[in-house]
């Protein structure tokens, strides 16, 4: 899925005329299938970006895609490397943006993400690093919540990885101050870097909006599960936190990689387990007034909500979006808008199906809010837009 963007449409840039340029890296290895919606989602920002693409796929795949792109790319690099930390830091000394980030090519960006987080570095100059959040989907693009740990206390930061690392966008100065990106690291290089400049002191600014879209799917590092990752983070957190504070981390980031991909076999018990035992704990905080972090009114990890929540989605594609399908708990079809308009539903077991009119969607965004019919805690599991096409992954060239 992704949004609509009619031919008739022209995009208007606008930029509030005083200069800042990103500096983006864009390792690849294989995705060529999800690659060209980063590059579009970075084409269509107003600010000035430098997209540096360092490809060690070994066939040619992903060469096919970047060819349209040639023109908008800064660096380009095709063959073998040191791994995708010595890509991303290949990119930024390639490049020369005041504002440096990175983007793997199965994740993108929202429309206006970078406008944002410009307007944040320009009104605040004190400020060495812009975060957000971000949205997760499944592999079919739909929407199954948001990055669950983000916080505003940076001092979270020593016991758990609560950026999301697309939505993170950093000051060249401050990271020239720390210096490199560690080239022993395969899997928390990112988590590694907001913990080296926190202890440097660099001030980090939280921007309350979705910046970042992430997709879940079982090519990615995070479901391998490797063993590698675990010894990373664990000596991550033996450095910087407690002993007791590493247990729960480490616990906490297995139940996470559970709930991200499919578990089978004893994987599939042991994330019962560990279900029942989140819930538990909810319960018990609740009996002592602490209710957990909701995001756009869904609670963390779990998908609670309490009453009306909001979905935000990019929407890249060529078609507009023709249907709406959203599975929760609730047995009656919850009233939704989208994009302020009303829709009318009907329902499919624990699938709920709307209509979609045509829509504005000059903004390439979709905003969703669903409320349930009764003020009762309910449970979101998935929000899928189509666009009608047996393809609901064509893009518009941008």
């Amino acid at each position: 899925m992704r949004g609509c963007i009619y031919k008739s449409f022209r995009l208007v840039r606008k930029d509030n005329g005083e200069k800042m340029k990103f500096s983006i890296a864009i390792p690849v290895y294989g995705q060529e299938q999800f690659l060209r919606f980063a590059l579009d989602s970075i084409c269509i920002q107003t600010p000035d970006v430098q997209i540096a693409v360092m490809d060690a796929t070994p066939d040619d795949r992903a060469q096919a895609v970047l060819e349209k792109y040639r023109k908008r790319l800064h660096y380009q690099r095709h063959g073998r490397d040191s791994g995708q930390t010595a890509a991303i830091q290949e990119g930024w000394d390639h490049t020369d943006g005041e504002i440096i980030a990175w983007l793997c090519a199965d994740d993108y960006l929202f429309p206006d993400a970078l406008a944002a987080v410009k307007n944040v570095f320009l009104s605040h100059p004190d400020v060495d690093v812009v975060y957000g959040d971000s949205v997760f989907v499944n592999e079919h693009d739909h929407f199954i919540g948001y990055f669950p740990a983000i916080s505003d206390d940076m001092s979270n930061i020593l016991k758990g990885c609560c950026i999301s690392q697309p939505s993170c966008f950093v000051r060249r100065t401050a990271f020239d101050a720390i210096g490199r990106l560690n080239p022993d690291l395969h899997y928390i290089m990112d988590w590694d870097l907001w913990t080296r400049l926190y202890h440097s002191g660099a001030k980090f600014h939280y921007l309350n909006k979705p910046l970042s879209v992430v997709r879940m799917h079982q090519m990615t590092k995070t479901a391998s599960r490797s063993r590698r990752r675990y010894v990373e983070i664990a000596r991550h957190l033996w450095s910087n936190t407690t002993k007791s504070a590493m247990v729960k981390s480490l616990i906490g980031f297995y139940h996470q990689d559970l709930l991200s991909v499919p578990s089978t076999g004893y994987e599939s018990i042991l994330l019962k387990f560990l279900n029942f035992y989140r819930h538990q704990k909810h319960k018990y905080q609740k009996t002592r007034g602490v209710n957990g972090r909701y995001n756009y009114g869904l609670s963390s990890y779990r998908n609670e909500a309490k009453n009306t929540i909001d979905v935000f989605m990019p929407w890249y594609n060529e078609h507009a979006p023709a249907t709406l399908r959203i599975g929760c708990d609730l047995r009656t079809p919850p009233e939704v808008y989208l994009n302020t308009l009303s829709l009318s539903a009907s329902s499919s077991g624990t699938r709920f199906s709307y209509s979609v009119p045509q829509i504005d969607l000059s903004s390439h965004l979709l905003h969703l809010q669903v409320s349930p019919p009764v003020d009762l805690p309910w449970h979101l599991q998935v929000v899928e837009f189509h666009d009608g096409t047996s393809n609901n992954q064509k893009v518009k060239k941008i």
